[in-house]
């Protein structure tokens, strides 16, 4: 039988460590290359030493921008741990996929399963008799 996996943004995209001035919202780190590893616009931030969190607003290869909220301060201090996801917020939606888990096979459309979830070709003829172990498997006796 198919289940319905979702992918959620529960695992950041990216993680550095703040490497400027205190105080200010611009999130500084010459090594972390915000632009090439993907970082965007919009996307949720955490200031993990801070507690805070927010939206960037704008983003260069050696640093980010953002609002920040909910924190102690609400700005950045030099050596704060940040965190930068993928959506505008942590475990965001990012997909979902049938998935038969119990065959680790994944169910696309336009798949023909039979009436228990099977593939035909998967299908084990005897499974209803419970004096088999298994597909191709000897009888109990």
């Amino acid at each position: 039988m198919s289940v319905k996996e979702v992918h959620t943004d529960s695992d950041y995209q990216l993680t550095c460590t703040h490497k400027g001035p205190n105080g200010g919202l611009i999130l500084r780190n010459k090594d972390a290359h915000f632009a090439l590893c993907g970082i965007a616009v919009g996307v949720a931030i955490y200031n993990d030493t801070d507690g805070s969190n927010g939206l960037v607003t704008a983003v260069t290869d050696t640093q980010v921008t953002c609002t920040l909220a909910g924190g102690a301060a609400n700005t950045w201090t030099n050596g704060d741990t940040a965190y930068i996801y993928k959506t505008a917020t942590k475990d965001g939606f990012l997909s979902a996929i049938d998935t038969d888990r119990s065959r680790g096979w994944k169910v696309v459309k336009g798949d023909v399963l039979d009436e228990d979830g099977f593939r035909p070709e998967d299908a084990d003829l005897d499974r209803q008799d419970k004096n088999t172990f298994g597909p191709g498997q000897p009888e109990r006796r």
